[in-house]
């Protein structure tokens, strides 16, 4: 019987499947969860290691020793003690950015970075994705994956499921959106405006503001204007989670934000893209909770009907 043959661990085959693993890891957490971001960076970096495998494995060695370069054809050195080594992410982003003319600039300065703070994560006492808004973030990840994914003739989908693929291309075009950064002169207008009224009206603003902005409406947020309580508004996203307890259910739902409104300044804005140019793009958690009769929609009159009519004459 022939033995099965395994893919190179240095092919792009396996680097793929490594990134989709990492990738459904990523997916399982929140995104306001540190987690999220730490498997992004992690997904991230395998991604660019399988995009330039694509071409050749050997691109991907260490070349400061030549054994790696044997090791990635396919050859076993005749060293003893060897132990292959990849080149460092560092190079190998500065690679992508001469191999593919997609990877521009500005994904390479975001990958170092997003990178960064993955080498932070582990080593160091810092915990640089911790309260990290995913507007700040997510939109230029999901591009950089889209760049690289396609040099390997994959797709986001591929990578990301198809679900997520498609939110994933509404942070594309977000990003891409030049109309959305015309939002920040509507927000110096509105703060021009705020600070010529007079402090006590202010402060009256302020507070109103405070107590009609009720997390029940929606997500709560300060005002870029004039630094009030205000509220964010979306549609979900992705499928809930839910969790049973023994006290009832809790079911979280994953929110794109669509909307914002300041009833202190009169502020609006519409649409996710002017959201994410002003720093109001970042999903957030809806959570609710359940007992067991209210989730499963149970009828309790209905049932005990049925208990007390339940027919118990059946012959012996």
């Amino acid at each position: 019987m022939n033995a099965t043959r395994t893919a190179h661990e240095w092919s792009k085959d396996a680097f793929f499947s490594k990134a989709q693993r990492y990738a459904e890891t990523m997916l399982e957490k929140d995104h306001s969860n540190w987690e999220f971001g730490f498997w992004s960076a992690l997904t991230l970096e395998i991604l660019v290691r399988a995009s330039i495998s694509n071409i050749s494995p050997v691109l991907v060695a260490d070349g400061k020793d030549w054994n790696n370069i044997l090791y990635a054809v396919g050859t076993d050195p005749n060293q003893q003690k060897f132990s292959p080594k990849s080149a460092d992410i560092s190079d190998l982003l500065k690679r992508a950015e001469n191999l593919f003319s997609s990877f521009t600039r500005e994904m390479l300065n975001f990958s170092v970075a997003h990178i960064n703070k993955r080498n932070s994560e582990l080593h160091s006492g810092a915990l640089p994705f911790e309260g990290v808004g995913s507007s700040s973030w997510l939109p230029i990840y999901y591009s950089v994956c889209k760049v690289l994914v396609g040099e390997i003739g994959e797709t986001l989908e591929s990578l990301l499921g198809n679900e997520v693929a498609k939110e994933a291309e509404f942070h594309i075009v977000a990003l891409e959106d030049e109309s959305a950064k015309s939002v920040k002169g509507t927000i110096n207008a509105h703060k021009t405006i705020w600070g010529e009224k007079p402090d006590e009206e202010r402060i009256t603003l302020t507070k109103q503001a405070e107590i009609l902005s009720t997390k029940h409406d929606g997500h709560r947020a300060n005002c870029p204007a004039c630094n009030s309580v205000a509220l964010v508004q979306g549609g979900s996203t992705g499928a809930p989670k839910t969790t049973v307890k023994d006290d009832g259910i809790t079911e979280k739902q994953t929110m794109l934000p669509s909307s914002f409104e300041c009833v202190a300044c009169g502020l609006k804005i519409s649409g996710y893209s002017k959201l994410v140019a002003c720093g109001l793009g970042n999903t957030y958690i809806s959570t609710n909770h359940y007992d067991a009769i209210e989730y499963f929609e149970i009828n309790i009159e209905e049932e005990m009907g049925n208990m007390m009519y339940e027919d118990n004459n059946d012959p012996f």
